[in-house]
């Protein structure tokens, strides 16, 4: 994880955790939130933390484990109001040097290229420089769990159609349901019927 993709850093030297386990809480200050909340575009990131375990894993890996915890504020993009969210989340983590071989051939299939299970567990992520950026970790769960189309609770997006308005051509092909897209579209350049 490069540093510079993330608005927030907080390393650990890997060779003080390789042998040990450790515990970890990581609380960006006020600063730090605002950078978050700007980058991944949130109204305010009144509070983010993470409580995190760090165990050696493997010859040379460590593995980071815990929970994410977020209290943010989004504007909903229904009502353009603001709304607080709160999130919790599971974190767990593999981190390796970068290897110190070759890859073989077995690894690469025909096209030289590694194949990869979506259903198989993540690959390890590199430990860069002799240290873990905790704080990359914490961003990167934060980003996968913000709804990028946020709607305050109990909203709901109502149709640009009047309820007693239909058309006849529907989104089902059947003539039930909703207008279809085109004929609300229809309708709009014939212009208003006198």
């Amino acid at each position: 994880m490069s540093d510079s993709l993330f608005p927030y850093s907080y390393c650990v030297e890997a060779e003080r955790v390789a042998s040990t386990t450790g515990h970890v809480r990581v609380e960006p200050s006020a600063e730090a939130r605002t950078l978050i909340a700007r980058r991944y575009e949130l109204e305010e990131l009144p509070e983010i933390h993470a409580d995190l375990k760090l165990t050696p894993w493997r010859k040379a890996g460590i593995r980071v484990t815990g929970t994410l915890h977020a209290r943010l504020i989004q504007k909903c993009g229904v009502t353009l109001e603001t709304f607080e969210q709160k999130l919790a989340d599971g974190i767990d983590r593999t981190f390796e040097p970068l290897p110190k071989r070759p890859r073989k051939d077995g690894d690469l299939n025909d096209d030289g290229e590694i194949e990869l299970q979506l259903d198989s567990i993540d690959p390890p992520d590199v430990i860069e420089n002799g240290r873990i950026d905790l704080g990359a970790v914490l961003c990167e769960q934060l980003a996968l769990n913000i709804d990028p189309f946020p709607r305050k609770p109990g909203v709901a997006f109502e149709t640009a159609l009047p309820a007693d308005e239909t058309a006849d051509e529907t989104v089902d092909g059947r003539g039930e349901g909703r207008p279809s897209p085109f004929a609300v579209l229809a309708k709009l350049k014939d212009g208003p019927a006198h």
